[in-house]
């Protein structure tokens, strides 16, 4: 072979080299939009029974758990009835975890007449936490209830038991429709300190998750929700369903 032909051989296989990498570093950017488009299988695992409280009842002072006012107009056809009531968004227990010092508390509202509704915690022993009032527009749907910035922190390793009221009239009453559920703030161990900050969004919702921290997961799991995420709904109805919140999984979030 000349010095000529290998060159030209040469040249020629620098020339397939170049579009074998090309190829492999195509796919692979492929790989990596289709893997990052893809969310994890998020689901809930309740924590130990050792760590809940005494007592997790919740609190419903009207069988339909909608203002007087709302019945009525369901029953003269003003508008269409919604099926489902105000309700905690929690797991089956009534119970859930956090590591926030002000989580955020969620409900699904009804279609209602209140204007307010007030949202009410206590530590157990029924101490007096907080309390803090909370504008409606009578929209249906799940609502996330951010505390107030004055609101005090929750203490790690207490539960409290929070409780939301419709307020039906211009003032509460001892019959307005109320849910109650219950929380616990746990300190963040060690391994998660480390590991969390190196995670994704969707995969610190699933870290949450399997370590039974309810409350935050579903608090990230809403705003992936609202992203750009191609299956964000799906994933926060299989969140939901986990928690055995199967009637509501598929309800809107309302502000």
């Amino acid at each position: 072979m000349s010095i000529w032909q290998s060159i030209k051989y040469c040249r020629t296989l620098n020339n397939k080299l170049v579009s074998i990498i090309s190829l492999i570093i195509f796919n692979l950017l492929l790989t990596s939009v289709a893997t990052a488009n893809i969310a994890p299988v998020i689901l809930f695992q309740p924590p130990p029974e050792e760590e809940q409280p005494e007592s997790t009842e919740g609190a419903a002072s009207r069988q339909h758990q909608r203002c007087d006012r709302d019945l009525v107009h369901s029953q003269q056809k003003e508008y269409t009835p919604h099926p489902l009531n105000l309700t905690a968004i929690v797991p089956d227990s009534n119970y859930g975890l956090t590591v926030a010092e002000r989580p955020d508390f969620w409900v699904y509202l009804p279609k209602t007449s209140a204007k307010q509704a007030i949202l009410s915690i206590r530590a157990e022993g029924k101490i007096p936490h907080w309390q803090q009032s909370i504008p409606l527009t009578g929209e249906a749907g799940i609502m996330g209830i951010t505390l107030s910035k004055d609101a005090p922190t929750l203490e790690v390793g207490k539960s409290y038991q929070w409780a939301l009221v419709l307020v039906c009239g211009n003032k509460p009453n001892p019959n307005d429709p109320v849910v109650a559920a219950w929380i616990k703030r746990v300190d963040k161990s060690s391994a998660m300190s480390y590991q969390l900050p190196s995670k994704t969004k969707l995969e610190q919702a699933a870290w949450y998750a399997k370590e039974g921290i309810w409350y935050d997961a579903l608090s990230i799991l809403r705003d992936e929700k609202t992203s750009s995420l191609e299956n964000g709904n799906d994933t926060w109805a299989k969140y939901l369903r986990s928690g055995g919140l199967d009637k509501i999984a598929n309800e809107p979030i309302v502000r």
